[in-house]
């Protein structure tokens, strides 16, 4: 069996790396982007950026970052060169409607789905910091045929602990979607509770411990904002197919809350944010509202340090930042922590 994975980046390699493991000498993976194949190939990875050279795969998993209509999902399936038999599953997470259009390309090029061609949507899951891989957690297989659905279900069932076959392949694509908005909207209702607490004197983390005694209810933690990649952008996917007042209003208190941690610091002050990664415990500073802070507040004529756990000083000052060990070198430490505020990623409304 010869299986490709189609994207390389944060999911897609997690998912390469999983697989080389469980199926040695069998995966190869892809990326248009040269320089991480490169880098992978010093690595000592099996990949390419040639697709002329992928012929006779068995199976492709497709994760590429989609995009904003799945466009860099068919600019793969354009350069794929797909052999009748193969299992074709989309992990990447997909705006609504897309998989009915994968169906149309796909048909398109002369392929019968359920018998010629098999096609599956699998969106991935995974929590980075939590899981070790995409397969750690149970899955959603939605397709337009049975057929489709019994040859994805062999390939996947030893691979995951739940394998949770949906009869519509609507269903798997909107699954995915909902579930980050439906963090999206949790997160900002926390937001709000935390600012009411804020200005109330009340702590917040008290309350979190009241409110989460109860099983069925969980009240979020904070941090800079809604970052990362996947929930605002599920949120717009989601939000082109369903106009909705709560989302809307999930958007614009996000945004409130971010402008109300760089307007409480004001201008003219010596900052310190404590946590820079776009989520706490990972080591990733792509989509993080933590360096969108750092850069509103120094608009802002404040003069800003960070530090972060998970990043060296070299790591920060090469990244663009200000590491809290250059306070000393910048005319002194005792002065600099009589003017200075600090912020903590979890607690951004209770300055120090």
């Amino acid at each position: 069996m010869k299986i490709c994975v189609v994207g390389l980046g944060n999911i897609g390699f997690n998912l390469f790396t999983y697989l080389c493991n469980k199926f040695p000498g069998e995966i190869i993976g892809v990326d248009v982007n040269e320089s991480r194949v490169k880098e992978l190939r010093g690595q000592g990875y099996r990949v390419t950026a040639d697709y002329r050279a992928l012929t006779k795969i068995d199976v492709w998993l497709m994760a590429p970052s989609t995009g904003n209509q799945g466009q860099n999902l068919f600019s793969a399936l354009e350069k794929m060169l797909i052999c009748p038999g193969a299992l074709i599953s989309i992990e990447s997470t997909l705006p609504p409607g897309t998989m009915s259009r994968v169906r149309e390309f796909l048909e398109g090029k002369g392929f019968n789905l359920g018998t010629d061609l098999f096609l599956i949507h699998v969106p991935h899951r995974v929590m980075f910091g939590v899981d070790k891989t995409v397969c750690d957690t149970p899955r959603v297989m939605g397709a337009f045929t049975k057929a489709c659905l019994e040859k994805g279900r062999q390939f996947y069932a030893p691979l995951v602990p739940l394998l949770v076959e949906v009869s519509d392949v609507r269903v798997s694509e909107l699954s995915k979607v909902v579930e980050n908005v439906k963090r999206y909207v949790d997160i900002a209702f926390a937001q709000e509770i935390y600012g009411y607490c804020a200005d109330q004197g009340i702590d917040y983390d008290e309350l979190r411990l009241a409110v989460n005694s109860k099983n069925n209810v969980e009240l979020l933690a904070t941090d800079w904002g809604i970052g990362g990649e996947c929930l605002p952008k599920d949120m717009k996917f989601l939000q082109t197919v369903c106009d909705s007042t709560l989302m809307a209003g999930a958007e614009q208190a996000d945004r409130d809350y971010r402008d109300r941690i760089v307007h409480q610091v004001g201008s003219g002050k010596q900052v310190l944010i404590r946590g820079l990664s776009y989520k706490a415990g990972v080591k990733d500073l792509k989509h993080s509202r933590g360096v969108d802070l750092v850069r509103d507040l120094e608009a802002a004529g404040n003069t800003v340090w960070v530090e972060d756990p998970l990043f060296t000083s070299d790591e920060l000052s090469g990244a663009g930042f200000s590491p809290n060990d250059e306070i000393d070198q910048r005319g002194g430490r005792q002065d600099a922590e009589m003017n200075r505020i600090a912020i903590d990623r979890q607690k951004a409304l209770n300055l120090k």
